[in-house]
């Protein structure tokens, strides 16, 4: 049996640019390991219907209740916008599901949002001639998020969606789950980040053709590096200057329904917070261990608007001619057979936020583009792909 903790032990990579398709930082996820995918269904509906908020927390959701249920483990998780996918050792595969069939339970009272669970074995994977390699990016000390490439990590997704045949992968509700995730730490109190560059660039990137894969990756990032500076603060959506700790109530709301119990008994224990958070980011004070000033710059280093999972992922602060660019080159490469894309420009970031413990430095921010983000993104993408 594989070590149950070999993600925490992987040596990490710290330049996205430099190292993100770098071969030497991947390796193989155990065979033993399990893909576990969980995805909103109907997200069409919910983001037309004005929800893509509510799908982002859902999505944030997953990882914190896995995450919580495996507190003896250290597991690789990635956020997708409209879900989550975790790799789990096959012995804490019963409590992982478990945490997320409870998370879909709440995301239906909560929010009436249909959550979707499934797992995959990687030796199921392998078995249809597919693989994943998995590697650790590290934002800051205590703070890392996994990698996920190869073809393997889109197979898991499609048999969850889709089955193959009469064999499901989809995992049913069950009566005995429990009814409520541990969802401490999950929070979302920071108001929607604005542009100021002119817009928020979501990207979803897929290499083809018969180029080797990461050399495809390695040309895009060459591309848009030169366009935009990805290692720099000034391309990530979170800024010291356009973040806002405002007092709203759609964000204390979801904080209350996030706690077992009523929900306006919580809600009026999670305002004196807001109102607290409020104060303390607007005097710009020290609180105890809590620097403000430092956290804010913390939180645009440890925001996951770079990611690889199965594709490459991007939402970064652009000029329009600078997106003009950068949208010219992916449709020449697109053209030369090279990769497939999608695009959306969003005029504001969406951010969830997982706080472990702010007075040791460990927190990871989750973002999306607004006006459906990355699912926007994917809609030109599968458009693409339908093209084929």
């Amino acid at each position: 049996m594989s070590d149950p903790n070999f993600f925490r032990d992987l040596a990490p990579f710290h330049s996205f640019v430099d190292e993100a398709f770098e071969p030497s930082f991947y390796v193989d996820l155990p065979s033993d390991w399990v893909v576990v995918v969980a995805d909103i269904t109907g997200s069409t509906k919910a983001v037309d219907g004005g929800k893509y908020a509510e799908v982002n927390y859902l999505g944030a959701a997953c990882i914190v209740a896995v995450t919580n249920a495996l507190k003896d483990y250290v597991v690789p998780t990635v956020f997708g916008g409209d879900g989550a996918t975790v790799a789990v050792p096959k012995q804490a595969l019963d409590a992982a599901l478990d945490a997320l069939l409870a998370t879909q339970t709440w995301g239906q009272e909560a929010f009436g949002l249909e959550l979707r669970v499934g797992a995959v074995e990687v030796s199921e994977i392998e078995a249809r001639g597919e693989s994943i390699q998995i590697a650790k990016m590290e934002f800051s000390p205590g703070n890392a998020m996994a990698m996920f490439r190869g073809s393997g990590f889109d197979l898991a997704d499609k048999l969850v969606k889709d089955g193959d045949g009469d064999q499901r992968f989809d995992v049913a509700p069950r009566a005995d789950a429990p009814r409520m995730p541990d969802l401490e730490s999950l929070s979302c109190r920071w108001s929607p980040m604005p542009s100021e560059n002119g817009h928020m660039l979501c990207l979803i990137i897929g290499a083809r053709g018969v180029r080797d894969a990461d050399t495809v990756y390695r040309d895009v990032l060459t591309h848009i590096n030169h366009v935009v500076a990805l290692n720099q603060v000034q391309a990530s959506p979170v800024k010291m200057t356009n973040l806002s700790f405002r007092l709203r109530f759609e964000g204390m709301m979801k904080e209350a329904k996030s706690m077992p119990g009523s929900r306006w008994l919580n809600f009026f224990k999670v305002m004196p917070v807001h109102i607290l958070g409020r104060v303390v980011f607007k005097l710009n004070r020290k609180v105890g261990n809590f620097d403000p000033s430092l956290y804010q710059q913390e939180m645009a280093i440890n925001s996951d608007f770079r990611k690889v999972n199965g594709m490459l992922r991007l939402i970064i602060d652009c000029t329009d001619p600078q997106c003009d660019e950068i949208e010219v080159e992916l449709n020449a490469m697109h053209a030369a057979g090279d990769i497939i894309f999608g695009a959306h420009r969003a005029t504001s970031a969406i951010m969830t936020c997982v706080a472990p413990n702010i007075e040791n430095h460990e927190h990871v921010h989750y973002i999306d583009g607004s006006e459906g983000g990355l699912w926007s993104a994917a809609k030109g993408l599968k458009a693409q792909l339908r093209a084929l």
